[in-house]
């Protein structure tokens, strides 16, 4: 139970991520527990994709903005191994109730995890 509240309590707020009546289950949990952790995990992600951009292209520096994008949108498409480990950096501060939601909807979660990080990757592209 202790780690469930110490979890919560390091999730940064998001003002933007309302929860409006209406809004179906998984689209709640994005907004309460996803976009917190993606925003606190944000330093480690945009570290690891830099570091994994720069391991396969040797001369990332050089490469255009618009040719990086495409290395990010086909690496989270086809990079198995990657995916896991940012879908494993963001479960892995989930409460012990988020696990069983997750574990319900497993599928959908880390299609929207997914898809938040590569937000956040290509929002930062600048300092990749």
């Amino acid at each position: 139970m202790e780690r469930g509240r110490n979890l919560i309590k390091l999730r940064p707020e998001i003002p933007a991520a309302k929860i409006t009546e209406g809004i179906s289950d998984i689209e709640e949990f994005q907004n309460i527990t996803i976009r917190p952790i993606i925003k606190f995990q944000n330093n480690f992600l945009i570290k690891f994709y830099s570091n994994f951009a720069r391991g396969y292209a040797k001369d990332w520096g050089s490469i255009s903005n618009e040719k990086k994008e495409i290395f990010i949108e086909t690496s989270l498409k086809k990079n198995q191994n990657l995916k896991n480990t940012f879908i494993g950096s963001i479960i892995g501060f989930f409460t012990k109730e988020e696990l069983d939601f997750y574990f319900l909807n497993k599928s959908e979660v880390n299609r929207r995890i997914v898809q938040i990080t590569k937000q956040r990757i290509l929002s930062n592209l600048p300092i990749i």
